[in-house]
């Protein structure tokens, strides 16, 4: 999804990074869409402990496969991705095949994993800042993340009722947001032009300046 590196240097992108960035833009609209119509499915659905764990063990698995093929919408390397995916992956595997899994296991894997992502998102939605658009969106999903996370982790004596609406509505959260951004990342190429043209404009602009006066 949108898998950002805090430790990327995004000072400087070449054309060929937007363009690489913008080509993964049908992967965030894929994963929303599906993030959005499983959340609907989990809050809609009455569910048994060992249902629930299958089912989000199956849409971990998922998303994660479609992360394994999206670029980093900071433009930090493909690893990041790759990590991301196998991490959701990993986490997808360990709820489903859980023996006799309970609610108390499938809020423990998916509270950790919502609290990585969600200090991933934040540390690098707000080193990027300067260059992403649509940075606070990435802000905010790395917000929501941390808060559920800390929901899910701090209260052994959850509820079931209360785990699947946590889960299922941080899901259609996260699809609504990854849908926007995938919007944004596939108008980088003609943002980045714009915003050439604008730099390349002021700097031919001074010179003629400072010849007037």
């Amino acid at each position: 999804m949108i898998v950002t590196n805090p430790l990327s240097d995004l000072r400087s992108w070449t054309r060929a990074q937007v363009e690489s960035v913008s080509q993964g833009w049908w992967v965030l609209l894929i994963t929303g869409i599906i993030s959005i119509v499983a959340g609907g499915i989990i809050v809609a659905t009455d569910w048994t402990v060992g249902d629930l764990a299958v089912f989000i063990g199956a849409l971990l698995l998922f998303r994660g496969f479609f992360t394994l093929f999206s670029v980093p919408v900071d433009g930090s390397l493909r690893a990041w991705s790759i990590v991301m995916g196998l991490l959701e992956i990993g986490v997808g595997i360990a709820v489903w095949v859980w023996p006799g899994p309970t609610l108390l296991v499938v809020a423990f894997l998916v509270g950790w994993l919502l609290l990585f992502r969600g200090i991933t998102a934040i540390a690098g939605s707000i080193s990027a800042r300067g260059i992403m658009p649509y940075w606070g969106w990435v802000l905010a999903v790395g917000v929501v993340e941390v808060l559920v996370s800390f929901y899910l982790l701090s209260r052994p004596a959850l509820t079931l009722v209360a785990t699947v609406l946590a889960i299922g509505l941080v899901a259609m959260f996260y699809g609504v947001v990854e849908i926007v951004v995938a919007f944004e990342v596939k108008r980088l190429p003609n943002r980045f032009d714009e915003l050439t043209t604008e730099l390349n404009g002021s700097r031919t602009q001074r010179p003629a300046e400072t010849v007037a006066r």
